[in-house]
């Protein structure tokens, strides 16, 4: 299959989606790369290999600062702030409150007024270490009043089950 009918194939939704291929086909550092290797760190911490997953944030810190989007701030990059709200979560799951708040705080203190919905999943990230440190309740009373009325993305959707099922 030459180049013209790869472009033109479907990918398989496996192939497409893996980090693992991603981070296989270039480990040049890069934002690809790192969004790649902090998905396969939060996979790791959903399925309990906290090994890994610390091993993932270590890699992914790296991979940050060579490649890091450190004066951006779109909703696609990832500066230095954004990096912390990918810690603060990893964190959370892994139930290491003291890495989690360090990013949190972090990224508070970075986080642009342009950009207000991070806020809201560093609030979320709390009420979901809340729930992973036993008080269920009180973690998703928490996060439920993080969530703005107006619009819960599938994202913050996502997450709010996530600390419910904790």
């Amino acid at each position: 299959m030459d180049r013209r009918e790869a472009t033109k194939a479907p990918p398989s939704r496996s192939r497409a989606c893996s980090p693992t291929r991603a981070i296989t086909l270039n480990d040049r550092p890069s934002l690809g790369l790192l969004n790649a290797v902090f998905g396969k760190a939060h996979t790791a911490a959903l399925r309990g290999d906290h090994t890994t997953a610390g091993r993932l944030l270590v890699e992914g810190r790296r991979v940050f600062d060579r490649a890091g989007s450190h004066e951006q701030t779109s909703g696609y990059a990832v500066p230095h702030w954004r990096l912390n709200v990918f810690i603060s979560l990893l964190a959370a799951r892994l139930g290491d409150e003291t890495t989690a708040v360090t990013a949190q705080d972090t990224a508070t203190a970075e986080l642009p007024a342009t950009l207000p919905r991070f806020a809201t999943h560093l609030e979320m990230h709390l009420g979901l270490m809340l729930a992973r440190s036993g008080d269920v309740v009180g973690g998703t009373a928490y996060a439920r009043a993080a969530l703005p009325p107006e619009k819960h993305s599938l994202t913050l959707r996502l997450l709010m089950a996530e600390v419910e099922q904790s």
